[in-house]
């Protein structure tokens, strides 16, 4: 019977083959209305970074920190996009592992509300603890094997350490808002949902800080940015 109407009227046809194909559409359709996306591509250029020595609780103990290769810097950049207010999202439970005295991704991005879990895989005590405006706590010692941890309810950079070794350092980035993102290995990131309008998207690493472009993002487009940080050696 449908068939017959549609080839009997064309016009009427293709009014509700339109049709048909808005309500298909609507939900790919909302999914854009939500936002558009940024996307791009960072690379970094640094010097090799010097040697350093344990000290504290396990001393003669030495870390090597380096030399990196091209793009190495890359898991500790954070993307984010400037939004003028908080934007709830889901919690994130993210890990930073403690392998031959390291924190390991030495860098996380959450938002707020999520955790992060610090398992210990060295055959020695660690004791990680922040004193940061955005989170200050002390998870105690405790043995290889074992794993404590922490949840993010500020947004901020929080400072991790580790009480028996001073080299030991981490970085949690906390957002109130989804809009973040750390590159490949590659160096691109992807960020999804962002709101429509002129939007300032930051690249920040902790020996640069934040390196800046201002994009339009338009909802169901894509805005392209790249970035180039560079990096000195740390003295």
């Amino acid at each position: 019977m449908l068939t017959s109407i549609l080839r009997a009227c064309p016009l009427v046809g293709a009014t509700l083959g339109l049709a048909m194909l808005t309500i298909d559409e609507q939900p790919r359709a909302a999914a854009l209305a939500a936002g558009g996306t940024v996307e791009g591509h960072i690379t970094v250029v640094s010097r090799p970074t010097r040697r350093l020595s344990s000290a504290g609780a396990y001393p003669g103990r030495s870390v090597t920190v380096g030399p990196p290769g091209a793009g190495s810097e890359l898991p500790n950049v954070v993307v984010f996009v400037d939004v003028p207010t908080p934007v709830p999202s889901a919690p994130d439970r993210a890990t930073i592992r403690q392998v031959d005295e390291v924190f390991s991704p030495r860098v996380v991005a959450v938002s707020t509300g999520s955790t992060v879990e610090f398992p210990n895989d060295d055959p020695i005590f660690h004791n990680v603890f922040s004193l940061s405006r955005a989170a200050t706590f002390d998870l105690g010692r405790y043995p290889r094997g074992e794993s404590k941890i922490q949840r993010f309810e500020r947004p901020g950079v929080v400072k991790i350490f580790c009480h028996f070794h001073s080299h030991m350092t981490a970085l949690v980035r906390v957002f109130d808002h989804p809009y973040f993102a750390i590159p490949d290995a590659a160096g691109r990131f992807v960020i999804s949902g962002v709101p429509a309008g002129s939007r300032r998207v930051v690249a920040w690493h902790e020996r640069v800080g934040e390196v800046a472009h201002v994009v339009a993002v338009v909802n169901g487009a894509t805005a392209a940015v790249t970035f180039a940080l560079p990096l000195t050696d740390p003295r």
